[in-house]
């Protein structure tokens, strides 16, 4: 896959920043800080252990991103030919990327990276869209916006053809649904939003089931891997203050709809954002430094690999 994009290419060691240690049923956490970055956030993850995400650079507009794709050999930073900003979001086993960018003109664009070459992805007639989330079989997944409406709806991309969805209650609501990830018979994750919050959600077959964390509020479905575990992440009930927001936790959903906290140890924050077959998880977690009365949160991404 390496050498074969005719991409800016930035190749750094990758940098393991905590120890391993065993947590929550899982064996290591690996911190990953893109070299020079402010903020790094991991997206997704392939049965071979590649890596997508993005990060941003300090001194560059807080919109700015850049994706990047990282293996052993370290990183490689995935910019769409002139644009101004961008995401990679998601990789399947054949190493095809999916993620977003903005061009000048500020309007967003999904993309497909393929054996080097970008394709972009646009729903007709959309004023935005985003690719999040592509399977084994190559169906692309996201979410674009509806003219004229304020909605956000999903789509799937499948053999060149889109369908789209809405959740019935998103109507009645904030008109919002989202989607991540998509599994390998085209079940798809992600979020609508009603009148009471946010809520995660499973389709299947154009079936949608909510998915709401026992003890938790605004579950948010990230990522689904072929054994049907489901990873996401949502907000603690009863945490927060006006000036300190609520904590947010990682989660796995597995098959029988049993939930498992996750959190990588010493965060404040954590959300998972994808996971693969073996069940290694990648997202981002936050620490916060405190010196007198200045605070600073940094955003790491990470990858905690199952046993």
């Amino acid at each position: 896959m390496r050498g074969k994009w005719s991409l800016s290419l930035v190749m750094f060691t990758l940098l393991v920043l905590v120890a391993p240690v065993a947590v929550w049923g899982q064996e290591s956490v690996t911190t990953i800080d893109y070299p020079g970055a402010d903020l790094t956030i991991v997206t997704g993850i392939n049965p071979k252990g590649d890596i997508v995400g993005y990060y941003h650079i300090p001194g560059t507009p807080g919109s700015e991103t850049h994706g990047f794709f990282l293996d052993r050999d370290g990183f490689v930073t995935i910019d769409y030919p002139q644009a101004t900003t961008g995401a990679a979001l998601d990789i399947n086993p054949a190493g095809d990327i999916v993620g977003a960018y903005r061009k000048s003109d500020g309007a967003q664009h999904g993309y497909l990276l393929r054996r080097g070459r970008f394709t972009t992805i646009n729903v007709p007639g959309a004023t935005f869209t985003g690719a999040y989330g592509i399977n084994a079989a190559g169906d692309i997944t996201g979410h674009f916006g509806v003219p004229n409406s304020g909605k956000m709806n999903v789509f799937l991309l499948r053999h060149g053809r889109f369908t789209t969805y809405v959740h019935p209650d998103a109507v009645a609501g904030m008109r919002m649904t989202c989607a991540f990830g998509i599994g390998h018979d085209d079940q798809i994750v992600g979020h609508y939003v009603d009148g009471l919050g946010m809520h995660g959600f499973l389709l299947n077959e154009g079936v949608f089931t909510t998915i709401d964390v026992p003890g938790g509020k605004n579950a948010d479905a990230q990522g689904i891997n072929p054994e049907g575990e489901i990873v996401g992440l949502y907000t603690e009930i009863g945490t927060g203050t006006a000036t300190v927001p609520a904590k947010i936790h990682g989660f796995v959903m597995d098959k029988w709809g049993v939930f498992t906290q996750i959190d990588v140890p010493g965060a404040v924050n954590t959300w998972i954002r994808g996971n693969n077959p073996r069940g290694d998880l990648v997202g981002e977690y936050t620490t916060t430094v405190i010196v007198g009365t200045l605070t600073t949160t940094t955003t790491h991404g990470f990858l905690m690999t199952a046993r």
